[in-house]
């Protein structure tokens, strides 16, 4: 989250930003639909989450992270009033303020978020850690971050 989010939202559509039906990818790939940053949005996917922490004992929590196309948020006049409202310079800082919205509520749950390098951008989440699928510099930024436990 909050790319990779097609299948959720062809399943209910107010989730993404354009708030369409959508259908279910049949191919394996990267989506430009990107899930919609509003509050409603993170509340449903806190509740998800705290679906996953019921069923998974384990301490980290898979969020992903990765190839959110923001073009979406670029391109909607709600989205661009949602970065004013939370006094963010960008969507890299929308994204990393939807992921530590996500990592407050699993550290609440006693979790901790884990995520792929591209949560870096805009600002790393302070119990984050990341996995950098995409060479060593995002291990070593988030090394250097001082976020690590």
């Amino acid at each position: 989250m909050p790319g990779h989010a097609q299948a959720a939202i062809a399943a209910y559509p107010h989730l993404g930003v354009k708030g369409e039906p959508l259908e279910v990818l049949t191919r394996w790939g990267i989506s430009a639909n990107i899930f919609n940053p509003n509050e409603q949005t993170i509340l449903f996917m806190q509740d998800v989450l705290g679906e996953v922490v019921k069923l998974f004992p384990g301490t980290f929590i898979h969020v992903g992270g990765d190839e959110a196309i923001k073009d979406q948020w670029k391109a909607s006049p709600q989205v661009q009033a949602r970065i004013k409202e939370l006094g963010l310079k960008d969507e890299h800082e929308l994204q990393s303020y939807f992921i530590r919205r996500m990592d407050s509520f699993l550290t609440s749950k006693g979790r901790r978020l884990i995520g792929w390098d591209e949560i870096l951008e805009g600002g790393l989440a302070p119990g984050a850690t990341v996995m950098s699928w995409r060479g060593v510099k995002g291990g070593i930024t988030a090394a250097k971050s001082g976020t690590m436990w």
